[in-house]
């Protein structure tokens, strides 16, 4: 009797599953169909779709950062480029395709930044993969790896080089890729983040080490090397500078990794200007990402306290952005 109740339950179940699997595309079709009807394009011509999206997100986005949003997600998604658009302006989509944008601009005007929609992020020429467990790399943190690179004393040696609160990687990642006799560690915190760092070096193809600590309270000073170069971007927007900040930001980034509390903003400098007496080997380079308007206090954690040659030096906006020091005894 069990054999045969067995038998009809398995006949039943090829006969009522793959009926319910088409039910569910085709109420899933009919739904996806219902919002293209309420979305106004004049046809599925990439050119009309973009001019409807323009106008959307020129809520949120002035006119020139809405069309080069557009492009990263055609180019992303589509492999569409402007040149692409322009020898073709006939070109269309397909309704599953006009659906994916539909959906990303949906999260766009939700101010979640692009490259969260896209998961990716172009840094010193090489893509990184990020979500919201780490800060989107910035264009300020480029000149910060530019800077150690052009450093001479370092170029084309088998230096030892730090990278403290690495996030998404794209500081120790880049410096490695520059710098391939280099052996290179990244530390941070986050396990989440680390997480996205190691996804990061396996798909750029460089190997680093990751260390999971706390630069605020080591616990695993003792079995790193001494390093020729340390460097860090770490938190240093002030809890008071939020009002200043756009929703895309601070509903999204991870808020550990970008605020101090107003009454000890500096915190973070102290700490890894103690931690570099430590394991900064004699005459090795000290680089720092820095708030514009703590250029000097920054400074001077570091003059008579063991380092000299302390620059505080200015990014392409012309805003105080990054200090080098060297510390003595070379």
């Amino acid at each position: 009797m069990l054999f045969f109740t067995s038998i009809i339950c398995a006949t039943m179940r090829k006969a009522i599953f793959p009926g319910i699997l088409f039910f569910s595309y085709f109420c899933k079709q009919i739904f996806h169909t219902h919002i293209l009807k309420n979305v106004k394009f004049s046809s599925n011509k990439i050119s009309d779709i973009r001019q409807f999206y323009l106008s959307q997100l020129g809520q949120i986005y002035s006119e020139n950062e809405s069309r080069v949003v557009l492009d990263m997600i055609f180019e992303e998604f589509f492999q569409i480029s402007r040149t692409d658009r322009a020898t073709n302006p006939d070109l269309r989509l397909a309704e599953s395709e006009m659906l994916k944008v539909h959906f990303a601009l949906k999260q766009l005007l939700k101010n979640r930044p692009v490259q969260y929609v896209l998961n990716k992020c172009f840094f010193y020429g090489l893509s990184f993969y990020v979500d919201e467990r780490v800060l989107i790399p910035r264009p300020e943190t480029e000149e910060l790896v530019d800077l150690i690179l052009k450093n001479p004393e370092i170029q084309n040696k088998n230096v030892f080089i730090l990278d403290i609160g690495t996030g998404s990687g794209c500081i120790a990642i880049s410096l490695k890729n520059g710098l391939p006799e280099s052996q290179v560690w990244a530390l941070d915190k986050s396990q989440d983040a680390l997480d996205v760092a190691m996804r990061n070096a396996r798909a750029t193809g460089v190997e680093i080490n990751f260390v999971k600590d706390d630069i605020l309270a080591p616990s695993k000073t003792k079995v790193l090397p001494e390093f020729d170069v340390i460097a860090s971007n770490p938190p240093y927007v002030c809890q008071s500078e939020k009002a200043l900040m756009k929703p895309n930001v601070l509903d999204y980034e991870p808020p550990a990794a970008l605020f101090v509390d107003d009454d000890d903003y500096l915190i973070f400098y102290k700490r890894i200007r103690d931690f570099s007496l430590e394991k900064l080997k004699r005459g090795g380079y000290l680089y720092f990402e820095i708030n514009q308007a703590f250029g000097n206090q920054v400074a001077e954690l570091l003059q008579n306290t063991g380092f000299e040659n302390v620059d505080v030096l200015k990014d392409l906006s012309g805003n105080d952005r990054l200090i080098s020091a060297r510390k003595l005894g070379y």
